[in-house]
């Protein structure tokens, strides 16, 4: 079936070395959890290595709804005040991943946009399981708008975004602010995201196995995540199944070659059916996570430059 299957030429090598690299280790499953995280930090920085320069980057710090959390800052503009703003949650299962791993694609970001970016380092699991990672980045969302003027963003111009569990964390907290009438969001920016944790969308099978992350990665994600398998259909941890009606406009990017390709478009689907505005982009002969290697991959660009255009033309 993979020689039926049409895969970008960019894409190619990098999908070849991640096969390498999972026939050269263990299974996630079969070591600890800081190991794990370790591996996927090495990772994260080679895909990282070499990033555009930014004008200001700052880290700091927010609260959270479990303490102080890290945050990094991105502006392409330099230091600045009351920009318009996005407030960024990484991918990574919700297990691993920090302010690191996306740190090249959200420079490329904030020079795509001209917004400020302030990305947030939220608690993990299965330390924080579900659903406190969701709760801590409900709390940052409201920490972020209440201290704008100290980040620098402008309270009245602020989008929320993520990658992969990031993105499953964006909505859901922009479906936690509406039920709370915080409807303060101007714009989603959503890539790749897991919408639907109990989903079986032919894209699970049909590229569970050969397409970097799989259908197996994702299940372990999931054992780790939640606290009972009955939580896969809970709205806040599949948020395509709450309410979307009501919520902000959305860029909704989806992977052509992604085990979660089909949580992409049912949320394109329900949200336009929802009266909400969306921009759906699916890059085709692309893998999960295809956005960190934009450095060797023009649809990885491509898709940034739309979405930092996107990002810019609703928030003025």
């Amino acid at each position: 079936m993979e020689d039926e299957i049409y895969i970008d030429p960019d894409v190619k090598p990098a999908l070849e070395r991640m096969k390498a690299r999972m026939a050269s280790r263990a299974p996630m499953s079969a070591v600890p959890v800081a190991d794990m995280r370790e591996r996927a930090r090495d990772d994260f920085a080679a895909m990282n290595a070499n990033p555009p320069a930014l004008a200001h980057i700052e880290d700091t710090v927010i609260e959270g709804a479990f303490g102080p959390r890290a945050a990094r800052i991105y502006d392409a503009a330099g230091a600045r005040k009351d920009a318009s703003g996005l407030i960024y949650y990484h991918g990574g299962g919700w297990i691993v991943g920090d302010l690191d791993s996306e740190d090249a694609k959200l420079r490329r970001i904030a020079q795509a946009s001209g917004v400020r970016i302030v990305s947030v380092d939220y608690v993990l699991a299965p330390e924080h399981k579900f659903p406190e990672p969701l709760e801590d980045c409900v709390a940052a969302a409201k920490s972020i708008r209440k201290s704008a003027s100290d980040l620098g963003v402008d309270p009245s111009r602020l989008a929320i975004g993520g990658a992969s569990a990031g993105a499953n964390l964006a909505l859901s907290t922009a479906i936690a602010l509406r039920d709370e009438d915080a409807s303060w969001l101007r714009f989603m920016l959503l890539f790749y995201g897991v919408y639907d944790i109990a989903s079986e969308a032919p894209s699970r099978t049909l590229f569970g196995e050969g397409y970097g992350m799989g259908a197996d990665a994702m299940e372990f994600f999931y054992s780790l995540y939640l606290n009972d398998p009955a939580e896969r259909t809970d709205p806040r941890a599949s948020p395509l199944r709450a309410d979307l009606t009501g919520l902000p406009p959305a860029f909704i990017n989806a992977a052509g070659l992604d085990v979660l390709r089909d949580d992409s478009r049912a949320l394109a689907e329900k949200l336009r059916s929802g009266g909400v505005q969306i921009d759906y982009d699916e890059a085709p002969g692309v893998i999960h996570g295809y956005t960190l290697l934009a450095h060797e991959v023009a649809a990885a660009r491509k898709t940034i430059e739309q979405a930092g255009h996107a990002l810019r033309s609703a928030l003025g």
